[in-house]
């Protein structure tokens, strides 16, 4: 089970103790000990544009603050028409957000034509992580080994390949 705390997928796996080479085997971890309270977390870099991401999510977090008090006396899966249109709002920013950071994707493929005219784009994923300025270049770099990432870039090429972009 321990190898897959290595994929590059988020995912929460629960264990009963911690083994000896657990250290070795995660880098990328958030440890979360229930029991006493208690929360590890890894290196993470810092996100690309931090500071626009949580300007636009403010108003969006301090509508649901104001829910609190309702939150907290339902349970999760039932939510006011205040929550569901913030869930919304918070869903359509990280969409726009994740998308802005695959936004220049053409400019580092390769497209070939294949004989039935169908085109086949390959992403140059180290071209396209040191576009980024250094400060960015971390999270990027771990962002690209992501499922997300991939179902973000293959979305968007598949979008250059048919013409739509």
């Amino acid at each position: 089970m321990l190898d897959f705390l290595d994929a590059p997928v988020p995912y929460i796996v629960g264990i009963q103790e911690k083994p000896a080479d657990l250290k070795i085997k995660t880098s990328n971890l958030i440890y979360v000990n229930v029991l006493k309270d208690k929360v590890k977390m890894c290196y993470l870099p810092m996100l690309p544009k931090r500071k626009e991401l949580v300007a636009e999510l403010r108003p969006i977090h301090a509508k649901l603050s104001c829910q609190n008090s309702i939150a907290q006396k339902h349970p999760v899966y039932r939510c006011n028409e205040v929550q569901a249109e913030a869930a919304t709002q918070f869903l359509d920013v990280m969409r726009r957000y994740m998308e802005s950071l695959c936004s220049d994707l053409r400019s580092y493929t390769i497209t070939s034509v294949q004989s039935n005219n169908d085109r086949v784009s390959l992403l140059l994923k180290d071209s396209y992580v040191d576009s980024f300025s250094s400060r960015d270049r971390p999270f990027i770099k771990l962002f690209v080994d992501t499922q997300m990432f991939t179902v973000l870039s293959d979305s968007r090429l598949a979008c250059f390949e048919h013409g739509h972009l």
